[in-house]
């Protein structure tokens, strides 16, 4: 992650911007490269709020060989999650931020968005490479040229140049209102409900109806008198005719 691994690189103190960026005198044997330039670096800020950033980072490189030297370059970004223990994570909003001078006491994280390139230098050549990088997060982030080099230090990598970022202004996300509790309504027919006898549990008491379920029982209570009364004529009628 970031220059884990790689040659050390000479910072160049940048006075305008007051911090250091680096590039590498003597990149395998190679090439030498100038430090870093197009960009303001760390603990100046680029602001988010507007939408993404996108940073310059131009390198002039020279070829340090008699021949011509095509090189398969690496230009990534490394999110510093941690420096010397603390979580820096967000970038560090509201407070005076880092001045980076190389990788030692972070811990990174490499994000999405690393760019492959070849490039090619004459005898002697010098040529300026200019890069760009696109940032949506907020936070600090190293950015590296390098170069997948296994050396016979058992080294994975060659970096080229490097520098250090700041991007703030993300928004934080709304906290969600909850949502009201709807109010209990009453059942149908003029249920009501009242506490049961255990604790906890909900019993349900009904008001007497007077629709139309008492009309029939007195409709009904009608029909058994009248059956009654036609019974004892009926019975009259016999013992009368006997």
């Amino acid at each position: 992650m970031g220059l884990a691994g790689s040659v050390t690189l000479i910072g160049v103190l940048l006075t305008s911007q007051g911090v250091a960026a680096g590039g590498n005198p003597d990149f395998e044997g190679m090439l030498s490269a100038a430090p870093p330039t197009g960009f303001v670096s760390s603990p100046h800020v680029y602001d988010l709020s507007g939408g993404t950033v996108t940073i310059a980072f131009d390198v002039a490189v020279k070829n340090l060989t008699q021949q011509a030297k095509t090189v398969a370059l690496r230009f990534s970004a490394d999110h510093i999650l941690t420096y010397n223990g603390t979580n820096v994570s967000d970038g560090q909003p509201g407070q005076p931020g880092i001045t980076f001078n190389g990788p030692r006491g972070t811990t990174q994280a490499v994000i999405a968005g690393t760019q492959s390139l070849h490039e090619t230098w004459g005898p002697n050549a010098t040529r300026t490479l200019s890069l760009v990088y696109t940032f949506a997060t907020c936070g600090y982030f190293q950015l590296d040229l390098w170069a997948p080099w296994k050396g016979s230090n058992g080294r994975d990598r060659a970096t080229l140049a490097s520098g250090f970022v700041r991007v703030l202004g993300c928004q934080s996300a709304p906290t969600p209102s909850p949502s009201p509790t709807p109010s209990p309504t009453g059942g149908v027919g003029g249920a009501t409900s009242t506490p049961g006898p255990d604790s906890g549990v909900q019993g349900i008491t009904t008001t007497p109806s007077t629709g139309a379920g008492s009309a029939w029982l007195t409709f009904g209570v009608t029909l058994v008198l009248a059956g009654a009364g036609m019974l004892f004529a009926a019975s009259r009628r016999r013992r009368s005719d006997i």
